[in-house]
């Protein structure tokens, strides 16, 4: 008896290996984005991409919207080989009506669900599938996908203020956050809206309401929702910049913030707010911002009322959540000056502060945040925004005291913030993956990734960030960057580009730090700054003085050449290889050759700082030659940027005061993206300016 039981182990060992090495093999072959709840391997046969023929809807009210290998595909009445069924069965079991089950198997697919985002969402499914199907030439396996969403609301914002796209590209972007099941779009308009009803803020080159209602209805049908984002309180230098509007300033010399006593303040918010709506039909949200109003009180008619930081800004979110719920919008605002007003934003960001300082400040300051609980509104949505360090105790704290007071919490995580050019560490995946992780298992109802305008990447940048939430949002996996970025270059690009040798955005990420300040010895490229120091040029009289004095910056301009040709390399192998998103190949390729200017220039100084006078005179014209270059440099780079963007302000434009310095706000035109290279070549091509005899 003994001898059957251990036979009988072996052979059900057997069995779970085999099934656990399909299931790997599986996995190696079809990269999906983001990962299902459930993947199981059935032992009919499977089919290739160009088995499909027909499409059978089965109590579907409405054709889904298709794509890909599906996109014409006529439909059936009857199953058979080749048919893919569509079924809405109320009585499935999942846990979000998101969800879904997709079987293959038989030479047919089925996909059935509760509602038809699941079917929608099954639908993408199947076209990834089908994509690494046609992509490897290889057998998609008989398989049963079961599927929802762990967090119900995952949003990406899409911060326009300081630029504006093609419009068809806004209907691209819909098109690829439906694909990775994102199912909401904040967007942040500020004056990019032509708003009807104070037609002085939006700008001249602004999108109209009609235009945005369009591809708001576009969105819909593909599951993503979007909402406006009107910035109110603070951050209104777009409005407040204004002659006309000045009087409803909080601090009379700044143009950062409304003063919230203004009953003009909310006439004009409202206004913004009515147009913004119709912008987005089909919103639940209504963003009000509120955030980083650092010195509120400075009106006359705020000093008079001896009202309070807190009472200001809570008096202003009581207001504008009241507007919200007329209009049957839910509020949500930027939380933050919650913290700060009562002592403890410190503790939700600062993860250098130890545990039990954190505890101290919550046992010393919350109940600050106790006594003006009846200041909160209760039909508001706090969203608790951390870019950096979700998990610290002070962020998880904060978290907790909105759920132990019955108010509603929204996390926000960023796949871009204020960098230059592109992203940063690693796609910034860490933060994206903890918090994404923190609002499931805090039940949050939902999670926005932040992609802010202030230093304007294209949005072909940014992507990977975005599918890292999209992942990480959907099914939480403790999976490694690593791992899920060889799953987005595989899902992006191509499967032939999966494998860590050909990664390209993570050695582009590691020399842009040097670039920032390669040719600076004062300054910072984390903002515009019109007061900066270049460094100094060689004196031809003290050779090798200047090569010793910059030892350090020119050691890493050698390095940031050498790897400017190994990212060269990867990128025109990408670029030979994807099938797919080669325009973001195209834009990252830019990205390095500007990069590698700098350095490129700083070797060729260290040339002539280091020559005989005699053989300075040839290096003198090679840096001549080199310096010219640079406006060839530009217009290729801007070349490529305009195949989706508009570049520039358009004319008569009005500058706001530019208090946070953002470096896309810098100039009306494009100066700002090459602010130091600019003055830097300037310098360089005086200073080789053959001299009159």
């Amino acid at each position: 008896m003994k001898y059957i039981n251990f036979l009988f182990l072996l052979v059900m060992a057997a069995i779970m290996n085999c099934r656990g090495a399909g299931l790997d093999d599986f996995n190696a072959h079809f990269r999906l984005m983001p990962q299902p709840q459930q993947v199981e391997l059935l032992k009919t046969k499977g089919l290739f991409y160009s088995a499909i023929r027909n499409i059978r809807l089965v109590d579907v009210k409405e054709k889904p919207v298709l794509s890909g290998f599906l996109l014409s595909l006529p439909l059936t009445n009857s199953a058979s080989a080749g048919t893919l069924s569509l079924v809405i069965d109320k009585n499935l079991k999942l846990p979000s009506g998101e969800g879904y089950v997709l079987e293959i198997g038989s030479k047919q697919v089925f996909i059935s669900a509760n509602e038809e985002a699941g079917l929608f969402y099954g639908i993408q499914t199947l076209n990834q599938l089908l994509e690494d199907s046609h992509d490897q030439q290889i057998e998609i396996p008989s398989c049963r996908i079961t599927d929802y969403p762990e967090i119900p609301y995952r949003a990406v914002h899409i911060d326009i203020k300081h630029h504006l796209d093609a419009t068809r590209y806004y209907y691209d972007i819909v098109d690829r956050l439906a694909a990775i099941k994102v199912n909401a779009i904040i967007i942040e308009f500020e004056d990019k809206l032509r708003y009807r009803k104070a037609p002085l803020i939006g700008s001249p080159d602004a999108i109209s309401i009609e235009e945005f209602a369009a591809l708001s209805k576009y969105a819909k049908e593909r599951f993503v929702e979007i909402s406006p984002l009107v910035q109110g309180l603070g951050h209104a230098s777009f409005i407040l910049k204004h002659e006309e509007y000045k009087n409803l300033r909080d601090n009379p010399e700044s143009d950062w913030a409304f003063d919230p006593l203004n009953p003009e303040t909310y006439k004009l918010q409202f206004a913004l707010y009515e147009d913004a709506m119709a912008a987005t039909p089909f919103g639940r949200y209504l963003h009000v911002g509120g955030d980083e109003v650092g010195e509120l009180g400075k009106s006359d008619l705020a000093k008079k009322s001896g009202m309070k930081p807190i009472e200001l800004q809570m008096y202003w979110l009581k207001k504008v959540s009241e507007f919200a719920q007329l209009h049957h919008r839910i509020p949500i605002f930027w939380d933050d000056m919650v913290f700060k007003l009562s002592g403890l934003y410190e503790t939700t960001y600062d993860k250098e502060i130890p545990s039990q300082k954190v505890n101290e400040l919550w046992k010393q300051n919350e109940h600050l945040l106790n006594e003006n609980l009846s200041l909160f509104p209760k039909n508001c949505v706090y969203m608790r925004w951390n870019y950096d360090y979700s998990k610290i105790p002070g962020n998880e704290k904060a978290i907790d005291w909105y759920n132990s007071h019955n108010l509603q919490a929204m996390a926000a995580t960023a796949a871009q913030q204020a960098w230059a050019v592109m992203p940063r560490n690693r796609s910034n995946c860490q933060a994206i993956k903890d918090f994404c992780q923190l609002t499931a298992e805090k039940k949050m109802s939902g999670i926005l990734c932040t992609v802010w305008d202030d230093a304007s990447p294209h949005f072909e940048t940014v992507w990977r960030g975005i599918y890292d939430f999209a992942f990480f949002s959907w099914n939480y996996e403790n999976v490694s960057v690593d791992k899920i970025h060889e799953s987005f270059r595989h899902r992006y690009y191509s499967p032939g580009l999966a494998a860590a040798d050909n990664e390209f955005q993570d050695l582009l990420e590691d020399v842009l730090p040097f670039w920032e300040t390669a040719l600076l010895a004062e300054g910072d490229r984390w903002n515009y700054h019109k007061e900066f120091k270049l460094i100094d040029l060689p004196d031809p009289d003290k050779q090798g003085e200047w090569s010793l004095k910059n030892r350090v910056k020119l050691a890493d301009a050698g390095k940031a050449v050498k790897q400017y040709e190994i990212i060269r390399s990867r990128l025109d192998k990408a670029m030979r290889s994807s099938r797919r998103n080669t325009y973001a190949i195209e834009v990252m390729n830019q990205v390095n050759e500007l990069q590698v200017y700098s350095s490129r220039l700083l070797l060729l100084l260290e040339k002539y700082d280091r020559a005989s006078a005699q053989d300075k005179r040839a290096v003198i014209v090679q840096l001549r030659d080199y310096a010219g270059s640079f406006s060839k440099l530009r217009v290729e780079f801007e070349r490529v940027y305009s195949k989706t963007r508009i570049m520039g302000n358009p004319e008569g434009y009005q500058m706001d005061n530019n208090v946070h310095g953002h470096l896309a706000n810098g100039t009306s035109n494009t100066d700002w993206m090459f602010m130091y290279e600019l003055p830097m070549t300037l310098k360089v091509a005086e200073w080789v300016k053959p001299k009159p005899m």
